[in-house]
C-alpha cells in the first residue's frame, strides 16, 4: 500500500475529493480524514476503479485527508495521480 496526504492547515468541513489518475491508477484505495495526522478514519472506499477522473461527495471534518491505495491497476508499476482536488469549507 501507497498513500498521499495532504494539511488542509486548519479543520476543514469536506464535501467533496476529485482524483485524476494517471494509466498506472489504483484499483482499490480509501479516502480518509483525520484531525491530528496519526488516527486516520474511512469516508470512502472502493474496490472497482477504474482510472480517469473520480469525483466522489463525502461528507467529513479533518485537517488531513488521505488517499491510501491498496491495489494497484498495473501490478508492475507503482500508483500515478496526476491531481488531487479537496473541496469544502
Amino acid at each position: 500500500p501507497q498513500w498521499i496526504s495532504v494539511d488542509l492547515g486548519a479543520s476543514r468541513s469536506l464535501d467533496r475529493v476529485r482524483l485524476t489518475w494517471e494509466a498506472a491508477y489504483a484499483r482499490a484505495y480509501q479516502i480518509q480524514v483525520s484531525s491530528d495526522n496519526v488516527t486516520w478514519s474511512p469516508v470512502h472506499t472502493t474496490t472497482t476503479g477504474d482510472g480517469g477522473v473520480d469525483d466522489i461527495a463525502i461528507s467529513a471534518t479533518g485537517r488531513y485527508l488521505r488517499v491510501q491505495g491498496t491495489q494497484r491497476a498495473l501490478p508492475a508499476y507503482g500508483y500515478s495521480l496526476w491531481e488531487l482536488e479537496v473541496h469544502g469549507s
